[in-house]
């Protein structure tokens, strides 16, 4: 069961990664990387509309996730263009971190590493 501090967990880690991935697009990149991410951030806004706006509690969320899965696995496999196809498995994986991260923070194993900014620079040989 979750608590609240556990949906504010969820929010605030959902927000997080919204954010990331938004300063992840750039003109410079690939149209196929920057879509790709521009899909994720969908997803996890998806997912985050459903806790925020129609207010589902986290242990309905589950449930929902798991239905918009099997929905989007039913439309994969009668995808008949590879475009289509990609997108899919890259709403899929995104919607599976979801679930991951709901199942990682009911279960009080959700540990968030933060690098230095050190360690994030590329190194020289």
């Amino acid at each position: 069961m979750f608590s609240d501090s556990d949906s504010d967990r969820l929010r605030k880690f959902l927000h997080t990664k919204i954010a990331k991935r938004k300063k992840q697009i750039h003109p410079a990149h690939i149209p196929r990387f920057n879509h790709d991410l521009q899909l994720k951030t969908d997803c996890i806004k998806r997912a985050l509309q459903k806790i925020e706006v129609n207010k589902i509690p986290n242990d309905r969320l589950e449930g929902l996730i798991r239905n918009m899965i099997k929905d989007l696995e039913k439309r994969k496999d009668k995808a008949m263009i590879r475009p289509e196809t990609d997108d899919l498995w890259t709403k899929i994986e995104t919607l599976q971190w979801v679930l991951y991260v709901i199942f990682a923070i009911r279960n009080g194993r959700m540990v968030v590493f933060k690098l230095l900014p050190s360690e994030t620079e590329p190194t020289g040989i």
